[in-house]
């Protein structure tokens, strides 16, 4: 019995519809981006525009970003959207694969078509190749017995995901308990450009030369949306680059300039190169600390105006002047250093929950992996 079949004889893929800014309206139906599935709390785009009914998304719906990053989605939101480019709407031929099988066989095969990635800034699938890609495919009431097993697996990693969510929760309502909102200052602190309290570091290095060859590179794709965890760094040698890279030291603020990863941003505890898409940015310690202005670059505010100045046609980014005229509240640094004191307990608290998390994903792996080779 043929159990490897190609993903394009399992499911048909639609790719989203192009929607341009002019197709933004004030009301209507959300259009579902990238960003929408990375984190749930960037705002959407809506339009009335009329779009064919085969980009419509429904509850239950499967989605996979295909482009930028690589990811398997469910929309669980009542309400119907329309689908952005650069995503499909996985839909299962039901008499071959039962629906959350088929789920986690696309997260299996999109990890494991990294050979296939395409493109120098923006890695994205070549179509064919990924409908090409062959998964396991066993009889169905087989299908049933290995999603029963693998969702009890995923359920524990989605509660110690939760649990990390709230710590994440807890730090930004601590800043907003005592430093107020940075867009409306409500506690009145002085406001100041922040060229006048930090530096973006400049002056790239040859990564092909030591000891630059053998520190970890940071790239886009190594730093998580929203929460700025940084994982699977290799060095400059193990990924053969050439092009200029920059130097950061531990404490620097790593941003990512690039939208729509604008809320990337990473305070990394090593030294390190990163791509020349991240801005390292190095604080004033005498009027700032690194975790004030990292929170400070994470907020609504930031974010609203790092993309409302990313107005480059090919691939937009924030540039330097953009980027330094930002104006932000400046509270006294006896303050900022007490709020650092309170992140760094509850960043104690995030760093057991990752532990967690790590043990649950090994678990999950271990078992995704053994169900793929007919082994669970």
């Amino acid at each position: 019995m043929r159990y490897m079949i190609p993903l394009g004889e399992v499911a048909e893929f639609i790719n989203g519809a192009a929607f341009k800014p002019e197709d933004w309206h004030e009301n209507g139906r959300k259009i579902i981006r990238i960003q929408n599935l990375n984190d749930s709390s960037k705002p959407y785009n809506l339009t009335t525009r009329n779009v064919d009914k085969k980009y419509e998304v429904n509850t239950g719906d499967i989605l996979v970003s295909w482009s930028a990053s690589l990811g398997v989605f469910e929309w669980l939101e009542m309400e119907t959207a329309w689908l952005n480019q650069h995503i499909f709407k996985a839909i299962p031929d039901k008499a071959k694969v039962h629906k959350n099988y088929f789920k986690y066989s696309l997260g299996k095969a999109l990890n494991d078509m990294e050979c296939y990635l395409h493109g120098a800034t923006m890695k994205h699938v070549n179509r064919k190749e990924f409908l090409s890609t062959k998964i396991y495919v066993p009889p169905l009431e087989e299908q049933r017995r290995i999603a029963a097993i693998l969702d009890k697996a995923d359920g524990v990693r989605r509660k110690r995901k939760e649990a990390i969510r709230l710590t994440e929760e807890l730090l930004k309502s601590t800043f907003l308990e005592m430093f107020g909102d940075p867009v409306t200052n409500p506690k009145g602190w002085e406001i100041v450009k922040i060229e006048n309290i930090i530096e973006l570091v400049s002056g790239q290095v040859d990564p092909r030369e030591s000891p630059y060859s053998n520190m970890l590179h940071v790239g886009g794709d190594n730093i998580e949306s929203g929460t700025g965890e940084i994982s699977g760094c290799k060095t400059p040698a193990e990924l053969s680059l050439i092009s200029g890279k920059y130097l950061f030291r531990k404490g620097d603020i790593l941003y990512s300039k690039i939208r729509p990863y604008l809320n990337k941003v990473s305070l990394p505890d090593f030294d390190g190169v990163c791509s020349a898409d991240i801005y390292p940015i190095r604080v004033n310690h005498s009027c700032v600390t690194p975790i004030y202005m990292t929170s400070i670059l994470r907020s609504k505010g930031f974010l609203e105006y790092a993309e409302k100045h990313s107005t480059r046609t090919n691939i937009p980014k924030i540039n330097r002047k953009a980027l330094l005229s930002f104006e932000c509240p400046l509270p006294p640094l006896g303050l900022q250093n007490q709020f650092t004191n309170s992140a760094n307990k509850i960043l104690k608290i995030k760093d057991h929950e990752k532990t967690g998390v790590d043990k649950a994903n090994n678990l999950f792996n271990s078992l995704l992996q053994r169900a793929f080779r007919g082994e669970l």
